[in-house]
């Protein structure tokens, strides 16, 4: 996706850019149709996909997703604690804000260290163009409408993006069904990833009949 990762980096970014550059990426690789699995804002864009272009999309797993444009998830944690930690240095405020992010720390503190943070190397212009594209979108049509099958995770622990919320997205959709992860926070693939895949096998199972996770 533009501006994420190592693909360019254009200075405007329309929300629904996205969803046409994985339309775009699908057809280079001759792939018809896929199923998606997409967490906390790339949630917005898979859903997005599936109401421009369905036959695209054979089912979705969001994880701890939102369809909130009123500011970006990380805002809104800072906002819930900022008259505790608003002087505080990056650090501290990073520590304080793991507390109320993740269930399993060490595991994600592990797994983070493995993945390349590609998102660092963005200019100040670059990460305001993502963010910018992530603030007060909107999707095309309700919820409702979408009748793809789907699965939504969400982690306990998680507190920029509420279980509450993401268990409200699943409502309203038609063909949707809620796992709430216990043991988890914003990464139920890492913090409880047993059960992660065995949950996922299940539901994908059900129209992949030969897959081996």
């Amino acid at each position: 996706l533009r501006g994420h990762g190592y693909s360019d980096k254009p200075l405007t970014i329309d929300f629904h850019d996205y969803s046409q550059d994985l339309k775009e990426l699908m057809e280079f690789l001759y792939i018809e149709c896929a199923t998606f699995i997409a967490i906390e804002m790339g949630s917005a864009v898979a859903l997005d996909l599936v109401q421009r272009d369905p036959k695209k999309v054979s089912e979705l797993i969001l994880i701890n997703p939102t369809v909130s444009g009123e500011g970006l998830p990380h805002e809104r944690l800072f906002r819930k604690y900022a008259e505790t930690i608003r002087t505080w240095s990056d650090s501290e405020q990073d520590k304080f804000l793991e507390k109320h992010l993740y269930y399993a720390k060490g595991k994600v503190r592990k797994f983070l260290k493995s993945v390349n943070d590609s998102a660092a190397l963005l200019t100040d212009y670059e990460k305001n163009a993502v963010d910018q594209s992530f603030t007060d979108f909107e999707l095309g049509e309700p919820l409702s409408e979408v009748q793809v099958r789907t699965l939504v995770i969400a982690g306990v622990a998680n507190e920029r993006i509420a279980p509450s919320e993401s268990e409200n997205i699943a409502e309203l959709m038609p063909n949707a069904t809620y796992e709430l992860f216990k043991k988890s926070g914003v990464y139920p693939f890492v913090e409880e990833k047993e059960k992660f895949l065995k949950t996922v096998k299940s539901f994908m199972q059900r129209t992949t009949h030969n897959m081996d996770l």
